[in-house]
């Protein structure tokens, strides 16, 4: 099945989600795709990773089709510029933005900004599909992201017609069709952050969304056999770190099942066993990424 033009990155806090949002759109880059990352976290924390690395070579700062293009949104300024369209007369829009009477009416309306940023998303969305190029979306942790997601049904309830109906009835089509929309969860093997997975997923449906996989960061294979593990005892570092690795494996392999039961497509990549990410540890990523998502679109 072909990518959709929009993959909305997600997950638990600590799993990579970010450095996973920048090698995906350099796996897209890298395949030829033009790509676009988006970053919402207000940190900007992947497309740093995105940008050239002080004193490398730039030739080698890019994935080999060329490098993502970057955007970075934030609910304040999509708030600021939606008063900035309904009220064209600037001087009037800005003494509302400032208003403390306009914060009261904005505060009332729960998840008006998120919506917002949603609906700049349908709309660069739109673009791409014009203009034949992918959009991955650095979104919050899982938390926010649902809230995010479920936004436009609230809107719908408190604005039954007018303009924020209309742009609430179009985030709606946009989650829930398949070529446009999709959402990559990013997951580790330990328990909490597989469990944090399994429930968003289980919500994404509910919300209507069709085309969910899991990215699973950072897995272990085994390495030693049990005989093997209680030979290295007598040397008590190498005992404890050939432990550790077997326990390492043994929760990737429950994190396999786990997903597997749930029916859910999970894309594996490997614990990078680094203190410090580099440059050319996340085109490794990407890499591993662009082989799994393209190659299976091609064989669709």
């Amino acid at each position: 099945m072909a990518l959709p033009r929009l993959i909305f990155v997600t997950g638990k806090g600590g799993t990579g989600k970010s450095t996973l949002s920048a090698a995906l759109a350099a796996a897209l880059a890298g395949r030829g795709r033009r790509s676009l990352l988006a970053s919402l976290d207000g940190r900007r924390s992947a497309a740093r990773m995105l940008e050239p690395e002080e004193g490398g070579d730039p030739r080698k700062n890019t994935s080999p089709g060329g490098a993502p293009e970057i955007l970075t949104l934030s609910r304040r300024a999509e708030l600021e510029a939606f008063i900035e369209r309904i009220v064209p007369l600037r001087a009037i829009s800005n003494r509302m933005l400032k208003s403390r009477t306009f914060g009261y009416v904005t505060s009332a309306v729960p998840g008006l900004e998120a919506f917002l940023l949603m609906e700049r998303l349908r709309a660069v969305a739109g673009d791409a599909a014009l203009n034949d190029y992918y959009v991955v979306a650095d979104a919050p942790a899982s938390g926010n992201a649902l809230e995010m997601l479920a936004v436009a049904a609230g809107v719908k309830g408190l604005a039954p017609r007018g303009t924020l109906n209309r742009l609430a009835s179009g985030v709606e089509a946009l989650i829930t069709d398949p070529r446009r929309f999709g959402v990559a969860l990013a997951a580790t093997p330990a328990d909490l952050a597989v469990r944090e997975a399994l429930a968003t997923a289980g919500r994404l449906k509910e919300l209507g969304i069709a085309r969910v996989i899991v990215m699973l960061n950072c897995t272990v294979e085994a390495l030693f056999e049990t005989a093997e593990i209680e030979a290295l005892r007598k040397l008590n570092g190498h005992h404890e770190l050939a432990a550790r690795r077997r326990e390492l494996a043994r929760r990737t392999d429950a994190a396999r099942r786990k997903l597997r039961a749930a029916g859910l497509e999970a894309i594996e990549l490997p614990m990078l066993f680094r203190a410090e990410l580099h440059r050319r540890d996340l085109l490794s990523l990407a890499r591993r990424l662009g082989d799994a998502l393209l190659s299976d679109e091609a064989g669709a």
